[in-house]
Parts: structure tokens; C-alpha cells; sequence
């Protein structure tokens, strides 16, 4: 039903899961199946309508359940869970060890192109005045470069914006492009300060297992939806 991640996470405030297909988060129904399973508080669950950008929401007592276009969220209040909802692009959890604040964001193409969690570093910063050597982070389940093909000219999109990372953003097989969206958030992270061992990705590839998840790609644009889900307990 769910991936946990708390032996990753290691802090005991707060809790982060992945689900699997065996649930489609896009559903009202499993989304409360899923919060009564792991104890996380369904009336509070707090969620965006996402649209590809770098908007980043933060919740406090006046907007707890509110759907607004956006995709990333934080909080610092407990017992309100947020969640990203994902079928192959990444997903990111953000966590402030020492000021037990709590963020997620939902990254494509776009929202990786906009730096999204360059976005939502910089308000944890801001608002809670959170270091990023405190700030872990865990990248969830998402197409990998082994089966993320795309064009030339979005390549090229990406080595024009990104000039200054030295290594390579993409792969090429028989003359195809596939590009590394775990390695490119990966080093926005660590170019916004994050300390590489508090990143935790278990590279784990949505297209490739289709026993564990839902895949946009594989199944023809699905509607169904997995989600990464956090909660300060």
C-alpha cells in the first residue's frame, strides 16, 4: 500500500510515505484508507491543485484542507498531513530537523525547470528561518533516465539553463534522449546548500516497475495518481 520512509527520514516529529498502486490517490475514498492506515489525520489532509509551476503553499491554522494552485507545500503545525500526487515525476520531501518544519513538492519537467525546490528551500528559510545544513530531504519514486525519452530541443532547453552543472543531465541510447530528472533535483539541492548525505533517493523507477506503481507514461496518461504524504506528528 505504501512505501515508508522514516528509516531515511530519522527524526522521530514527523513521518513520510510513498504509496503504491495498490491505492489510487486521486480518490477520496483511498486517500482516507491510506491516513487511517498510518495514523495520519484524513479531516486535515492538505493537498494542492498542481499545474506544473513553483508556487509553494504554506499551511498554518487559517487554510488547513484548502485546494489552491500550487506545487510544493510546508507547515510547522502538527497533525496536518500534505501531500504531493505523483504518476512519474518526481517528488520531494523536505524536512527541518531542528525547527520541525515539513515541505513536499510535486517535480516535473517544468517544475524542475523552475527550480521548484530552490522555491520552497528559500521559504523554510524565510518564513522559519530554517538552515539548510538542518534540511533533509527524500526524492520518491519517479520516471528515470532509463526510460524518461525526450527531444533534443528539451535537452538543450535544460543545458542552457543549466550551464553550470558539471555533470550530464541526460543519457543517450540509439540516438534518443532520456533525461535524469533524479540527477538534476538532485544537484539544484546541493547548489541551494543541502548537504549531499541528507539526500536520500532510492532511485526508484515508476516506468520500469509496473508490479509497485502507476506510470503516466506507460499507461497511455492515466488519471490514477500515487502520492508522496508527510505529517508532523
Amino acid at each position: 500500500m505504501y512505501i515508508d520512509f522514516n528509516s531515511a527520514n530519522k527524526c522521530d516529529f514527523a513521518k513520510v510515505i510513498f504509496t503504491t498502486k495498490e491505492l489510487d490517490m486521486s480518490l477520496s475514498d483511498d486517500r482516507e484508507k491510506l491516513c487511517e492506515n498510518v495514523n495520519f489525520n484524513f479531516d486535515n489532509l492538505t493537498y494542492n491543485k498542481q499545474v506544473h509551476g513553483n508556487d509553494v503553499v504554506v499551511v498554518d491554522e487559517n487554510n488547513i484542507g484548502n485546494i489552491e494552485e500550487a506545487d510544493g507545500i510546508i507547515t510547522n503545525i502538527a497533525d496536518v498531513p500534505i501531500m504531493v500526487f505523483v504518476a512519474d515525476c518526481v517528488s520531494i520531501a523536505f524536512i527541518d530537523v531542528e525547527n520541525k518544519v515539513i515541505g513536499c513538492v510535486h517535480a516535473g519537467w517544468r517544475g524542475t525547470y523552475k527550480e521548484i525546490s530552490s522555491i520552497i528551500i528559500n521559504k523554510m528559510k524565510n518564513i522559519y528561518k530554517s538552515k539548510v545544513e538542518n534540511i533533509k530531504c527524500i526524492i520518491g519514486p519517479a520516471i528515470d533516465s532509463c526510460c524518461y525519452e525526450v527531444s533534443h530541443d528539451l535537452v538543450e532547453k535544460f543545458n542552457t539553463k543549466f550551464t553550470n552543472l558539471s555533470e550530464s543531465l541526460y543519457i543517450m541510447r540509439d540516438e534518443k534522449y532520456y533525461l535524469d530528472l533524479f540527477k538534476i533535483n538532485e544537484l539544484i539541492l546541493i547548489r541551494n546548500g543541502i548537504k549531499r548525505e541528507n539526500i536520500f533517493n532510492p532511485n526508484l523507477c515508476t516506468y520500469c516497475d509496473e508490479n509497485t506503481f502507476h506510470s503516466y507514461r506507460r499507461e497511455n496518461g492515466t488519471s490514477k495518481r500515487m502520492a508522496m504524504v508527510m505529517q508532523i506528528l
